[in-house]
């Protein structure tokens, strides 16, 4: 059996090249690259070992398929980092009155701002939509391979609360219950969407529309 061509042809004088080639040898331009198709499981490493997977994972694939090793280093950043702000703030509230509450809030924040990351790092991974569910109230769904369901600090009876989105997959809404009610007259809840993450006074009631 006939080995398989392994070329392709130069962008700027047609040249036929080797597909690995990086600048044709005719012609001197520099030539697209065809990304590789990459493993999901890299996130894995980038998730555990923080910085260092990240670092791992980017090396091993930034010339394979740049755009994902990308986001491998990012996974890599912004996880550590979520739990260092989440613990420091911690910390902090701790000295203060009711620290108790206000550090169960700081990670309620906390654990969604990793939901809206997650969100769309599935996104952007290829998916081009959200991950969808039914209302819930005892804890957010799992992300893809990119973040488990969390469960509020006080306990699932306590819950944080999904909207249905699954007539809306270019959107979504989940939110938590805050102790410390702050400026708001009864209630603060902290909530996660596509927009962002965001403070509100009233609870979200539609999973397409946050705030």
């Amino acid at each position: 059996m006939p080995e398989e061509k392994k070329n392709k042809f130069c962008s700027n004088c047609g040249a036929e090249i080797d597909i690995k080639a990086k600048i044709c040898p005719k012609c001197g331009v520099e030539q697209p690259l065809i990304p590789e198709k990459v493993s999901n499981w890299w996130y894995i490493l980038a998730i555990f070992l923080g910085i260092v997977g990240g670092i791992i994972a980017w090396a091993v694939n930034k010339d394979r398929n740049p755009k994902k090793a990308i986001h491998f280093l990012i996974v890599g950043l912004i996880i550590p980092a979520i739990y260092i702000i989440g613990i420091l703030a911690s910390i902090v509230l701790v000295s203060l009155g009711g620290a108790r509450g206000k550090a169960r809030d700081a990670m309620r924040q906390a654990d969604m701002r990793q939901v809206a990351t997650a969100q769309e790092i599935y996104y952007y991974d290829g998916e081009k939509k959200y991950v969808t569910n039914v209302a819930k109230t005892d804890g957010t769904p799992a992300i893809g391979t990119y973040l488990d369901a969390l469960i509020d600090p006080q306990g699932a009876t306590k819950g944080y609360n999904w909207l249905a989105n699954t007539t809306c997959d270019q959107k979504f809404c989940a939110y938590a219950t805050l102790e410390n009610k702050g400026t708001c007259a009864t209630t603060r809840y902290f909530a996660a969407s596509e927009k962002g993450t965001k403070e509100l006074c009233t609870a979200p009631t539609d999973g397409c529309a946050c705030f």
